[in-house]
């Protein structure tokens, strides 16, 4: 389990830039830097009740999420899992999923 932090500001599960969702998916197969990378799970409500409220049945209190992990370069990824304690979702201004991006990548050596 890790603790995600979320820079991401319109994302509906970014509560006082913490991750709120109990599981998310961060894409990135080839990428070789934190560039190619992003959050499948990003989502942004733009003030949909319906949205909203189906996010909240995803939503956990905790504050480690279970993160799986598709970008095979990251040092982090085992299993397609991350295995880091602490991650950070990046770009503040995104407004969709392939604009944002984790900015713990770390490219293996």
């Amino acid at each position: 389990m890790t603790k995600v932090k979320c820079n991401a500001k319109t994302c509906g599960y970014n509560s006082s830039c913490d991750c709120t969702k109990r599981f998310i998916d961060v894409e990135g197969l080839f990428a070789k830097s934190k560039i190619g990378t992003f959050c499948q799970s990003f989502k942004n409500p733009h003030n949909n009740e319906g949205l909203k409220q189906e996010m909240a049945k995803e939503m956990s209190c905790d504050s480690t999420i279970k993160v799986s992990c598709s970008a095979n370069y990251c040092v982090f990824n085992q299993d397609d899992y991350c295995h880091k304690d602490e991650i950070t979702i990046g770009n503040e201004n995104a407004q969709y999923r392939s604009e944002t991006q984790c900015d713990s990548f770390k490219l293996k050596s």
